[in-house]
């Protein structure tokens, strides 16, 4: 029995890994049998034209053309019998066609006794014997011909459209042209097999990740800030396969962004970042009506996973302009995901794996910074290690939003500026100065409700900066000022806060968009009163949006503040009564995706809560550095005028019909909630350091709410 038990404390690590991966293994199958299993009949769809009204008699042929930037699977005809006392008999012959090419892509026959017999609408489904599928990005030209064969006297009608053919869209019945459309769909994919084999690739890759993550915790031997490295990078690559790119808040701009700023240095006749915020730059094929939808179905997986490996095809060095925005006037925040896109440009990699590639640039970017503050601070170290590991963290962190960025250097800034406090150095040098002198000038000018944390310069002790700490931390300050005035549209930002005219209200819609003075805002929840027509994060840029109706000319702007305090002060009780909830989940992950009542993915509020609970605990850990009271107070002012700022910035583009805060959301808080959570009561702290179990515990509750978002997806 010593024997055997000692054998089991020897090999304690190993045993511990294949419990984990034994049990990670159980719960995955389990979801497969009662959830995955059987969804392989999924297929998706869409409309070449939905309405009809009248009927069209075929007794010979009839031949609709149409275009078509899809694949297809099966075609779809709303067909019935010309009497419903003599239903048709026979067969029916399908078979289309390239119109270009005049090759046969597929054909199909069905019997003609299925058909409904009656005159309600109910569409007929004809399978193609083979998948016409797109040889590249563009539109096809298709014909697609029905062949009635008749054995009784019944006949078949089709289902149209009177007037109005778009172009490249003709129907001909029984030789004669119809002033129509077929009411015609087509189904552009079928999961099939794809969705079992993608889930056990993202379960096994759970597993796998899971046992390493076992591994490094139950040894204690990696120090904490490697170990969150590692973590992040696992579960980011995780989060960036179930939620790929255009699933992020406004993703589809921050990529707009990060490609144009590459294209113009791919582009040698261009001028670097020079592109106008309205428009973008992208190579020709660099597009995909499925995947820039914003809306992440099984089908999108499909779509990545076949896409995955194409090259790019297109002429060297062509970028053409598209109608499409982009998010900011700066691109700071965009150099670390545009120079990987760029590099992708030059390899000739194609569309998908140039966005992945820039997601993944984003996610090291992140993890090495993030990793390098929890090293660097001395305080609340749990709280920065489980704040870099919140699902809503990673899914930013994964990719193409300048928050990933910008989390990154909020994060290290406030570790280096607490470590130069409150760390070991007695005596500071230029070169440990120099370090959050970079951080704060790349900081100040990307987003202005962050300003205030060059505030913790104060932290620092004059003994530390010698004769001139006073001359340093104001010449520090007035540099991070400088820096913030000399950003693109931050007077536009401020001119239009501060005036109370219509047009300037409209200009600080616009503005602020641009600028971002509390980040780009999809609508995050239903108003009582309608939206206005342009959202600020649809029409970012420096002119005024034409499109706005009259009343969103006029917002919650300083002056209209001031002069109705009691509207003001309602808007935000009415704000936290009917959105806290959403508040509370969209700072931690509770609410993932694109942010917008029909796109978002909610998480179960069971592991809002563990996380939760996670980040109390985190909180409560003890620290080897105590902060004295006045270093508190600094911090959470710094903290909690950054939060004020927040809100006020959603305010200011709120129009004043609206009854709740425009597109205020938890997550502009997760770059200062380690310094929140920084501030402790001296005695309010647990007996032991547990940083590393609530490292894996926050690995366990990520994990489950990844699987969660795949649910939620695959029932889509």
């Amino acid at each position: 029995m010593k024997q055997f038990t000692a054998q089991l404390k020897q090999h304690r690590r190993i045993l511990l890994c294949v419990l984990a991966c034994l049990a990670a293994f159980s719960v995955f199958a389990a979801v497969w049998l009662t959830n995955i299993r059987g969804q392989g009949e999924k297929s998706s769809g869409w409309a070449i034209n939905d309405q009809f009204h009248s009927y069209v008699p075929v007794e010979q042929q009839l031949v609709q053309e149409f275009t078509c930037d899809r694949d297809l699977y099966a075609l779809s005809f709303v067909l019935a019998a010309q009497d419903v006392q003599t239903p048709p008999e026979g067969t029916l012959d399908l078979v289309l066609e390239d119109v270009d090419t005049g090759k046969v892509l597929a054909r199909s026959q069905g019997e003609l006794r299925y058909i409904y017999n009656g005159w309600d609408a109910y569409y007929t489904t004809l399978g193609l014997d083979a998948p016409v599928e797109l040889p590249s990005a563009g539109q096809r030209h298709y014909r697609v011909t029905l062949t009635p064969h008749y054995t009784g006297e019944g006949r078949l009608v089709a289902g149209y459209e009177e007037g109005g053919a778009p172009a490249g869209v003709s129907l001909t019945a029984d030789g004669k042209p119809v002033n129509g459309t077929l009411a015609l769909k087509g189904t552009q994919a079928r999961v099939g097999g794809f969705l079992t084999a993608f889930y056990w690739f993202i379960a096994l890759g759970c597993i796998a990740f899971l046992g390493a993550a076992t591994w490094f915790v139950a040894g204690k031997k990696l120090p904490l800030h490697r170990l969150v490295f590692l973590l992040i990078l696992g579960l980011g690559l995780l989060y960036n396969l179930v939620l790929p790119p255009y699933a992020a808040p406004d993703e589809t701009f921050h990529i707009n962004q990060s490609f144009s700023l590459a294209s113009s240095v791919y582009n040698p006749y261009l001028p670097v970042g020079k592109v106008p915020l309205h428009e973008s730059l992208h190579r020709p094929s660099d597009q995909d009506p499925l995947l820039q939808d914003g809306y992440t179905t099984v089908f999108t997986w499909q779509r990545m996973a076949k896409l995955a490996g194409e090259r790019n095809t297109d002429a060297w060095g062509v970028t053409p302009n598209r109608n499409s925005p982009q998010a900011d006037n700066s691109y700071t925040l965009y150099l670390v995901s545009s120079a990987a896109v760029l590099l992708c440009f030059y390899l000739r990699v194609g569309f998908v794996g140039a966005l992945f590639a820039g997601r993944l640039a984003n996610l090291l970017f992140f993890a090495f910074l993030a990793a390098w503050a929890v090293k660097r601070t001395p305080v609340a170290k749990s709280v920065f290690a489980l704040s870099a590991l919140l699902p809503m963290t990673l899914h930013l962190a994964a990719s193409f939003s300048r928050d990933s960025n910008l989390l990154a250097l909020c994060f290290l800034f406030s570790a280096v500026m607490l470590d130069l406090a409150f760390g070991p150095r007695e005596r500071l040098g230029w070169k440990q100065l120099l370090l959050p002198a970079v951080l704060g000038v790349v900081i100040a000018p990307s987003k202005l409700v962050y300003l205030p944390l060059i505030a913790l310069v104060f932290l620092i002790p004059a003994v530390r900066l010698g004769r001139y700490s006073r001359l340093l931390k104001a010449g520090f300050v007035v540099l991070c000022l400088a820096a913030f005035l000399s950003g693109r549209g931050v007077g536009l930002t401020l001119g239009g806060f501060i005036q109370s005219s219509g047009q300037a209200a409209e200009g600080a819609v616009s503005s602020q968009a641009a600028e971002g003075l509390a980040g780009s805002q999809p609508a995050s929840q239903a108003q009582q009163a309608e939206p206005p027509e342009v959202f600020p994060s649809e029409a970012p840029g420096g002119e005024a949006a034409p499109s706005l109706p009259d009343q969103d000319l006029v917002c919650y702007t300083l002056p209209y503040i001031l002069s109705h305090p009691l509207d003001t002060l309602q808007l935000c009780v009415r704000s936290l009564v009917e959105l806290g909830d959403h508040y509370v989940k969209t700072l931690v992950g509770g609410t993932l995706s694109y942010f917008n009542t029909s796109k978002d993915l909610n998480i179960a509020w069971t592991f809002v809560a563990a996380l939760y609970l996670l980040l109390a605990l985190a909180w409560l850990c003890p620290d080897q550095v105590v902060l004295p009271g006045r270093a508190k107070a600094l911090c959470l002012f710094s903290a909690l005028v950054c939060c004020g700022l927040a809100v006020v910035g959603c305010i200011s583009w709120t129009p004043t019909y609206y009854t709740v805060i425009y597109g205020f959301q938890g997550r502009y808080l997760l770059p200062v909630l380690p310094l929140l959570l920084s501030v402790r009561p001296k005695r309010l702290a647990l007996r032991a350091d547990c940083s590393y179990g609530l490292v894996y515990a926050a690995v366990l509750v990520g994990l489950g709410a990844l699987l969660n978002a795949f649910l939620a997806v695959v029932a889509r």
